[in-house]
């Protein structure tokens, strides 16, 4: 085997690595199209982050009110699955917050 297939560790990989390689340079594993599409926001700070969120929630504010039924919408509450429910109700117990509202 050559060298770059060495780290490789079935048949199945070998292949994968053999088609990769074939392909034209444009064309990346999903591992390495994720890669890029997350490097921008990987090399954020939490406060560049938090302005975009801020940014976002604010886009989606103007998308509710123009609608037509802001009132409506913002009246809407998922409720919490069970599972969630005891599991915050633990977290608070271990944590001496007393019981859930």
């Amino acid at each position: 085997m050559k060298a770059p297939y060495a780290r490789l560790r079935s048949s199945t990989e070998v292949l994968c690595f053999s088609v990769l390689e074939a392909l034209p340079a444009w064309v990346v594993s999903d591992a390495e199209s994720v890669r890029r599409e997350v490097a921008d926001w990987a090399r954020m700070t939490p406060e560049e982050r938090w302005q975009l969120a801020a940014l976002c929630a604010r886009d989606a504010m103007w998308a509710v009110h123009a609608s037509g039924r802001a009132e409506q919408i913002l009246a809407l509450v998922d409720p919490l699955p069970e599972s969630t429910r005891i599991a915050l109700a633990r977290l608070r117990k271990e944590e001496g917050w007393g019981e859930e509202p």
